[in-house]
């Protein structure tokens, strides 16, 4: 019996898309097959994250299909990034694994739709269609309800692998308190350089330039009180 994905969604425009994935066999698949669909327009591809997100700087899409495991910046990261950006592109992940803590990080920085990447063409379009006009998707029998959940968990520990690791999450508390990277991994039973890799990760994953940075991050989701 044949899936069937409800009533497409129709874009008021073409949609601009880009494709992020290190496999070069699939993304020239997709282009092709894309290139048949009315009104999706691919304007860009590439197998690398960085790249991912000038691509997407400089042709201004509409929506970034991104697997989640490219090398070197992982396609959430990347993602982070691109919601930068003026206009910022809507989001469709792909991913070879239906991971709880992947989903979640996924919608936390501002994804619209997640996908296995063994889904069909089908369901991929649909996805690119709902995403061009605000909507989410989320692979399999789950709905808007379980998108929701992912994007308000019901306490702020279980935010924790949305972005930042559980220890990660403890330091930028401390650091957004006033606590030096040394006083901070004394309060944590760490060594100093054990907390100074993690505060390089926190810096990475939040793509922030000083502390400051990290001390917004944690007033924004509610982490420190203001």
């Amino acid at each position: 019996m044949a899936r069937t994905f409800g009533t497409q969604p129709t874009p008021l425009s073409e949609i601009r898309t880009v494709i992020a994935d290190e496999r070069k066999l699939l993304r020239q698949g997709l282009i092709s097959l894309l290139s048949k669909e009315l009104g999706i327009l691919v304007v860009g591809d590439t197998g690398d994250g960085l790249e991912a997100v000038e691509i997407a700087k400089s042709k201004k899409p509409d929506v970034v299909v991104i697997n989640t495991n490219l090398p070197g910046v992982d396609g959430v990261s990347a993602a982070m990034k691109m919601r930068k950006l003026v206009p910022c592109p809507e989001l469709v992940f792909l991913s070879n694994q239906h991971n709880e803590a992947i989903m979640r990080r996924a919608f936390a920085v501002g994804g619209q739709a997640y996908l296995l990447q063994n889904c069909d063409f089908k369901e991929l379009v649909f996805a690119i269609r709902k995403v061009a006009v605000g909507d989410y998707y989320l692979t399999g029998p789950a709905g808007r309800d379980m998108v929701m959940e992912y994007l308000n968990p019901t306490n702020i520990d279980d935010r924790v692998d949305s972005v930042l690791s559980r220890r990660e999450l403890e330091l930028a508390r401390l650091l957004s308190d006033g606590y030096s990277t040394k006083e901070a991994a004394d309060r944590l039973s760490i060594s100093t350089k054990t907390a100074e890799k993690h505060r390089a990760s926190i810096m990475r994953k939040l793509d922030a330039k000083n502390v400051t940075d990290i001390v917004k991050y944690c007033i924004r989701n509610k982490i420190v009180k203001a």
